[in-house]
């Protein structure tokens, strides 16, 4: 694989550290191509024995706000999200440790990027919601499995059944966030983790990860079939057609129950 050659992404090494930047502002919208060429570097770093963490950030004001599923190359799939789920596995069988660093919003999909970090390094600016029942719509890329893993049960059915946008703050009270820093320094966070993680046995930190993890990314393509098979059919619904138009209306919606 050449990294000099990536479509959306941008990667530097230094220090035994990965850094990939998703280069698709203001928004950073994804597709399954993009989640693809992130699987793509997290293998290759895989390889590199030099290599012993990864930081995963964004160009512009946005983390990522989700999925956007009108660029031409997901027009021409038959099913474009079950490719993109397909791709969103691979990031959950790498093994190395990923910081993700947070400004902006993460949001929807966004929020299901960010929980295949590691870690979160996020600000009072940084917004997290799990977006999916405003939508009158369901989670997708495994939030299913991972939000509870981070917050707890209770926390992450708060966040899911109520679509409500969370604030950096609130993350770092409920988990969600590992650190809460300024936002001028959240890169300089992120490299200071990330120098922590790399200082420690590179062997041993495999270990402990893959242990710690065992059987995530087994559960994460379980559970992305039985999430995409409900997001099929609410895409269908009355209800989800209401939320898509109420949200681009910036309205509240009317639901039927339809």
């Amino acid at each position: 694989m050449n990294l000099e050659k990536l479509n959306d992404l941008v990667f530097e090494f230094k220090g035994h550290t990965g850094y990939i930047k998703i280069n698709r502002p203001p928004n950073n919208f994804f597709d399954a191509e993009l989640i693809g060429e992130i699987a793509d570097v997290l293998e290759e770093m895989d390889k590199d024995d030099e290599c012993r963490s990864i930081i995963l950030y964004s160009e512009g004001k946005h983390f990522c706000a989700g999925a956007d599923f009108t660029r031409s190359s997901m027009k021409e799939e038959s099913d474009p999200y079950e490719k993109l789920y397909q791709q969103a596995v691979r990031l959950f069988r790498t093994k190395k440790p990923i910081v993700g660093v947070i400004q902006g919003a993460a949001v929807g999909g966004g929020l299901g990027v960010s929980l295949a970090c590691d870690f979160r390094v996020a600000c009072s600016e940084s917004r997290f919601s799990a977006n999916f029942a405003k939508l009158a719509f369901h989670q997708g890329f495994g939030t299913t499995i991972t939000l509870p893993r981070v917050v707890g049960h209770q926390k992450a059915s708060l966040m899911l059944l109520t679509g409500r946008r969370i604030t950096g703050d609130e993350a770092f009270d409920i988990g969600l966030a590992d650190y809460l820093v300024p936002k001028e320094e959240l890169m300089s966070s992120a490299e200071n983790l990330a120098r922590e993680i790399n200082s420690a046995g590179p062997l041993g930190v495999q270990a402990i990860r893959s242990t710690i993890r065992e059987g995530l990314a087994d559960e994460i393509e379980k559970i992305t079939h039985w999430e995409l098979s409900e997001q099929n059919r609410l895409r269908e619904t009355d209800d989800f057609k209401e939320g898509i138009k109420a949200s681009l209306d910036r309205r509240n919606p009317e639901f039927k129950s339809k």
